[in-house]
């Protein structure tokens, strides 16, 4: 594909319009696809190309998918002090449900569900191993020395 002149041509139209310019539409709240039809007019192929091209390039994208969503979740409050009556109620609630939901899958460290932990560690059951232990250490010890 690097031997491919299309592709390379797109690539540099891509490289033309820079990194801070498309980066900067993401964190607007431009969509991808957005960005890639209607502002650089090229394919997504060519757009995820030129994303992992460069190292680095690809976690500044996430960097910027991450700084959008703290603007959706930010923008959840406005929706709701916006609301004047229950006919805009649902429709405010599926707009806020839907921008948590995208906040949550685009930055899940801040706007995610916080889950308990997998494991749960019992201090009283483990005390009550060490004891044990200890009291078995001792029992043998007494064994030997007689």
């Amino acid at each position: 594909m690097a031997g491919n002149p299309i592709m390379r041509q797109r690539l540099r139209e891509i490289d033309a319009v820079g990194e801070e310019d498309i980066f900067g539409k993401l964190e607007q709240g431009w969509t991808t696809n957005r960005v890639v039809e209607q502002h650089l007019k090229v394919g997504k192929r060519a757009f995820y190309k030129w994303l992992r091209d460069q190292e680095g390039r690809e976690e500044r994208y996430y960097d910027a998918r991450r700084k959008w969503a703290n603007h959706l979740a930010e923008e959840t409050l406005e929706i709701a002090d916006n609301v004047m009556d229950a006919a805009d109620a649902q429709v405010a609630k599926l707009r806020i449900d839907t921008r948590k939901w995208l906040a949550a899958k685009a930055n899940p460290d801040n706007w995610g569900d916080k889950r308990d932990p997998l494991v749960q560690i019992n201090i009283q059951d483990q005390h009550l191993a060490a004891l044990r232990d200890i009291s078995l250490l001792k029992d043998s010890l007494s064994i030997i020395e007689k």
